[in-house]
């Protein structure tokens, strides 16, 4: 039987993957910082990035390993990069056949986030090391970035769009993003390593058609709203420079 470590295993796209292997007959191990994850894990390791994985690896005979675990907080750039290139060497030593890294749309060189720039190191790392990388968007599902776009388009009657929400997003279900994975794991990576690969559907959508589809679905009515960009983004760049008022 196939086994995969899957790591972050507490997350969204994790916990689906889990389910989507188990049920196609796969072995399905945990790392979580937590220790704790969804019921489709066979088992559960605590291992957080900056850790070693040493001991799982010498505990399991691990086919793949999925890596989806994200550090955050002031120290996330280097932890995640360190963290997550630990673990690609120490998985490669322990003769693991097959790693797959989830990396995003946004990962660049010159990205304004450290999660953009982390993510196109790593991604870097992993195509040079003949490995499998799958560069998500907006992963439609009950987590993840899709569902805090969910909660601000459902949270009032009035929805407020910066430049009314012309802004393009590239998604795919999470269902989609699990079976391609699963026949990855199965298939050994055939075809796929040295490469990244945009997993997202071909055409883009505004963030306003699906601000507007998310409220249709929930039988709501929500009246959208454009809000000129320049002016907002001034605003928070003078309340970044000047003092709170104090009384």
């Amino acid at each position: 039987m196939t086994t995969v470590l899957i790591t972050g295993a507490g997350g969204f796209i994790a916990r689906h993957l889990a389910q989507t292997l188990t049920a196609a007959g796969i072995r399905v191990l945990g790392a979580s910082h937590s220790g704790a994850a969804g019921t489709s894990y066979a088992r559960v390791f605590q291992a957080s990035l900056g850790e070693t994985l040493l001991a799982v690896l010498a505990s399991e005979r691990v086919d793949a390993v999925v890596h989806t675990a994200l550090a955050e907080g002031a120290d996330a750039y280097r932890v995640n990069v360190d963290g997550t290139s630990r673990w690609l060497d120490e998985a490669r030593a322990a003769g693991v056949r097959l790693q797959i890294f989830l990396s995003t749309l946004s990962a660049e060189p010159g990205a304004l986030a450290d999660y953009g720039r982390a993510k196109w190191v790593l991604q870097k790392r992993f195509v040079e090391a003949d490995e499998v990388v799958f560069r998500l968007g907006v992963v439609v599902g009950d987590g993840g970035m899709y569902a805090r776009i969910r909660s601000s388009a459902t949270r009032a009657p009035v929805v407020p769009l910066l430049d009314g929400g012309q802004q393009l997003l590239y998604v795919a279900g999470v269902d989609t993003v699990c079976a391609v994975l699963r026949d990855a794991v199965l298939t050994g990576g055939a075809g796929l390593r040295g490469v990244a690969w945009n997993l997202v559907q071909p055409e883009p959508v505004t963030l306003r058609a699906m601000a507007a589809a998310i409220n249709r679905l929930a039988g709501r009515r929500a009246l959208l709203l454009p809000v000129p960009a320049r002016p907002v983004l001034a605003a928070l760049e003078i309340a970044e420079r000047v003092p709170l008022l104090r009384l």
